[in-house]
């Protein structure tokens, strides 16, 4: 593709072309057998729950809807695939017992553990082209471009 056909090109189209350049370095670098065929949802939802546990903060389902942006049904579904997975248990929240409490299970920290690994090379890769300064610059308006949608 020509340089100039993409910089005249919309922020979309891009982010969804390096969206898929992450996507396949990604699975390059995990072995989905290794862990039961878990998705790479599996994966970051592993990562944000174990990241909330270290902050002692309770988990819901509704926060894992917010967090990634998921409707309720899709995310009750991955939800209860991860716990036949043994990735995850729900547990009733000690102050309203309608909630269900979501907290991580050993072989979903091994999976949490995968994931780190795979983000820091990932991240490497990215930023090996860019200074300090323009990562920061990059998040700061990547995060604000989030916050718009």
């Amino acid at each position: 593709m020509q340089e100039s056909y993409l910089q005249n090109t919309d922020i979309s189209f891009l982010n969804k072309k390096l969206d898929n350049h992450i996507q396949r370095k990604i699975h390059a670098l995990y072995d989905r057998k290794e862990f039961q065929e878990c998705s790479l949802m599996n994966m970051w939802v592993a990562d944000y729950l174990f990241h909330m546990e270290l902050s002692q903060t309770p988990v819901f389902q509704k926060d894992i809807e917010a967090e990634f942006s998921v409707n309720r049904s899709t995310a009750s579904k991955m939800l209860t695939l991860m716990e036949k997975k043994k990735l995850i248990r729900r547990t009733n929240c000690a102050s309203d017992s309608r909630l269900k409490q979501i907290e991580l299970e050993p072989y979903g920290l091994e999976l949490q553990k995968m994931c780190c690994r795979i983000r820091e090379e990932i991240e490497r890769q990215l930023t090996a082209c860019l200074s300090e300064e323009e990562v920061k610059l990059f998040k700061s308006m990547y995060l604000r471009i989030l916050a718009n949608m």
